[in-house]
């Protein structure tokens, strides 16, 4: 065993888990998705590029630093190809230690409409956990022009929706509780959908929204967004 996989196996165990939990969600297919876990000030653990999630092992996890360059890969493995945007929010958003990304048929159809459902105050626990999920724009995947496209959105947001590509859903707490947050705006979602299906889907009042702050207080939870940048609930579900 490579010197950094001894220093960081727990947290590869965690990443290859979640990779192939992922794949059992139903949330990628083929070699589609892609999760990381920033395990240190410079150190990053992500999926390797063409390998199928559900497949991915302890061995298989690639170790890099904050530029891009490979520290640990079994031979024939290499990151994934879309670790550019990984890397940007990362270094935009030191707070934050998880990322997955992935295709999920419901959050993905969101997507493809470039509806604003997700950012709207629905349910308690994604308000809460999560925050509003908001939309950026569209650019070709594996570019840097896709991982610029997050800079103005970063500040104000946890998860984001890429139109007409896919979900991506971050953690300050690791890819674990990243993946978790990622289920939780999957069933908010079919939870909308179902809803507007039915006649309608309606929000939570505002003044009830700004009292899920107490919640927040109680069990201790960060505000979404970068630190010090959003006042309150309010301003987010509320602009």
């Amino acid at each position: 065993m490579h010197q950094l996989q001894k220093q960081y196996q727990d947290q590869i165990v965690e990443l290859a888990e979640s990779s192939v939990r992922l794949a059992e969600l139903g949330y990628v297919t083929s070699h589609g998705g892609n999760l990381s876990y920033r395990v240190a000030e410079d150190v990053v653990l992500i999926t390797p590029t063409k390998v199928a999630k559900r497949k991915v092992t302890f061995d298989d996890v690639c170790i890099i630093d904050m530029s891009g360059q490979v520290l640990y890969t079994k031979e024939g493995r290499k990151p994934t190809g879309e670790t550019p945007f990984h890397l940007r929010i990362f270094q935009l958003r030191p707070d934050l230690t998880g990322l997955v990304h992935a295709h999920p048929p419901v959050m993905t159809g969101f997507a493809i409409a470039n509806t604003d459902l997700l950012t709207k105050a629905f349910l308690p626990e994604p308000i809460i956990e999560v925050g509003p999920m908001v939309t950026v724009e569209y650019a070709e995947p594996l570019s840097d022009e896709l991982a610029q496209a997050f800079d103005d959105k970063l500040p104000y947001a946890n998860a984001f929706l890429m139109k007409n590509h896919g979900a991506i859903v971050t953690s300050p707490d690791g890819v674990e509780r990243a993946l978790e947050f990622f289920e939780m705006m999957e069933a908010a979602a079919k939870s909308i959908l179902v809803a507007k299906l039915l006649g309608g889907a309606e929000e939570i009042a505002k003044d009830d929204v700004g009292n899920l702050e107490r919640t927040m207080k109680t069990r201790g939870l960060p505000m979404p967004g970068a630190p010090g940048k959003v006042n309150g609930l309010l301003e987010l579900f509320f602009k």
